[in-house]
């Protein structure tokens, strides 16, 4: 049973985050929070194909990739989660997102953890890349999340869905996650 204290603090932790991640959602990003996320987001694909066997050719493969360096989630039964996503290939340029969702379930505390979306068709691409409204997993698209295998090797059985995710921590690849809900917006460069 959780001291009045202890949810006390993890209720207002939770309500600073939301406002943090609604804000964050709704602003578009400097040129140097740009500069700041394709450098995270380079070291995010380093750091997943260095842990993840066989995930070069299903990035090289891919129409476009999405990568979130850093995707922080929170609450006490009710919880929040939010970051900033860069298209990394797929486009002429690098095209910035950022992504949010509300979940119920149990939840107690923070944690963080990157994600990466593989586009491996150009419909599914041009679906997520075009107009400006929001992009919701679930009602504009499906996505499948990528299994590792036998031997620390990616399972092959969901890799060739339209959209892959790679939901990954400090200690590799992550099982049980749902991305039902997350949204995606794009998100243009302040000048």
């Amino acid at each position: 049973m959780l001291t009045r204290r202890i949810r006390t603090g993890l209720i207002t932790a939770a309500l600073t985050l939301a406002a943090v991640l609604s804000s964050q959602a709704t602003a578009d990003i400097t040129a140097k929070e740009a500069t700041d996320l394709n450098a995270q987001a380079k070291a995010t694909l380093a750091k997943f194909k260095a842990g993840t066997k066989g995930s070069d050719a299903v990035l090289a493969n891919a129409k476009g990739v999405l990568v979130c360096p850093k995707i922080t989630k929170g609450g006490l039964v009710v919880g929040v989660e939010g970051g900033h996503c860069v298209l990394t290939s797929g486009s002429a340029k690098p095209l910035y997102y950022s992504t949010g969702a509300v979940k119920a379930g149990l939840l107690a505390g923070v944690q963080s953890y990157s994600m990466i979306l593989a586009f491996n068709s150009a419909e599914a691409l041009k679906k997520f890349t075009s107009g400006t409204r929001e992009w919701e997993v679930g009602a504009d698209a499906s996505v499948a999340i990528a299994k590792v295998g036998a031997g620390g090797s990616l399972d092959t059985t969901n890799l060739k869905s339209d959209i892959v995710s790679f939901i990954f921590g400090e200690k590799g690849l992550m099982a049980d996650a749902s991305l039902e809900g997350s949204r995606f917006k794009k998100q243009e460069i302040k000048a």
